[in-house]
């Protein structure tokens, strides 16, 4: 059984003589729903972007899924990122000019199941976020709204426990901010997923299992 699925201890991470993360540490459990608070430039999206393998720590230990987390440029973090970890970005970052069925296909590509099955795949998840009418348009002549249920079908569907969601609602007004983050914690009460949230959302951290404050460390 695992033990915790992400723990973090005295994690420390510089940019230059500035200290952005000093001695950071916590857990998140599997199967929590967290949200990461703080002011502006305290480190927020710096600390999801090392847990994601995007940067590397300066010094301090990092375990996820009671396996120590790999350097970045390793070929383990490659395996990592395909099979362990999802982003879930404010920017969305889907391929613009090639359709939400082929977005999906994309990010299942190591998924081991023929196109067939990987396409039933994709209809059930489109069918439970209300939108299979999206299967063949281009990302393009999406809203914000569809954009960002096109993002969280590619979540449920692309292999990994841990998401890592920086923002993900920012870029909603406030009636679709509070449905986007309806979807998004179904990805932990349907899908199991352990969600690891950045926001500036008080109301939004709020509904969160825990709430990670970074200006109070």
């Amino acid at each position: 059984m695992v033990k915790h699925a992400i723990e973090v201890h005295k994690l420390i991470k510089k940019f230059d003589s500035r200290t952005v993360l000093n001695n950071i540490d916590f857990t998140v459990e599997s199967g929590e729903f967290v949200a990461i608070v703080g002011p502006s430039g305290c480190g927020k999206s710096t600390l999801l972007n090392i847990l994601g393998l995007l940067e590397n720590p300066d010094s301090g230990q990092i375990y996820i899924l009671d396996k120590k987390l790999p350097a970045i440029n390793s070929k383990e973090a490659t395996l990592w990122r395909r099979n362990i970890i999802n982003y879930l970005f404010q920017s969305f970052a889907l391929i613009d000019n090639v359709s939400v069925k082929e977005n999906l296909l994309l990010s299942m590509h190591f998924v081991k199941k023929s196109l067939s099955d990987k396409e039933k795949m994709i209809s059930k998840v489109l069918n439970e976020l209300e939108i299979p009418y999206l299967l063949n348009q281009k990302v393009t002549s999406l809203s914000g709204g569809e954009q960002q249920r096109v993002a969280l079908a590619r979540t449920i569907l692309k292999p990994g426990e841990i998401i890592l969601a920086d923002e993900p609602t920012g870029a909603l007004d406030k009636s679709h901010a509070q449905l986007a983050f309806g979807q998004i914690e179904q990805l932990r009460s349907k899908y199991g997923k352990t969600i690891l949230m950045v926001t500036h959302n008080i109301e939004q951290a709020q509904q969160c299992d825990r709430v990670f404050d970074l200006k109070a460390q």
